[in-house]
């Protein structure tokens, strides 16, 4: 599903398939998962890999919002899906995680 994700002041874009929708965006279905990689982002029923420096940067952003874009090969302009904000504590908890359980000694 994922095909790129691109760091931006404000947060992150992440360029989605044509299938991803983001129809239910509450806080609800909004969960973060921590994973050797860095983490899982999961939204609804999608999941959405972020690598350590990707929860680097939304650290370090002026804000942790995650926008949402269609790519497709043959759009000259990626539609706007949607976007949701992460809490900065989860986030920093997350990090935390990943730090004490994954990274290098």
């Amino acid at each position: 599903m994922l095909d790129k994700i691109l760091l931006v002041s404000d947060g992150i874009i992440v360029l989605v398939a044509d299938t991803f929708t983001l129809t239910d965006a509450r806080e609800a279905a909004i969960s973060l998962q921590v994973q050797e990689h860095g983490a899982d982002l999961r939204i609804s029923n999608s999941i959405i890999s972020l690598s350590v420096a990707v929860l680097e940067h939304l650290e370090q952003a002026e804000g942790t919002n995650v926008y949402f874009y269609q790519s497709s090969p043959y759009a000259i302009i990626a539609p706007f899906v949607g976007g949701v904000e992460i809490h900065r504590d989860e986030l920093l908890k997350i990090k935390g995680a990943w730090e004490y359980s994954y990274a290098p000694s």
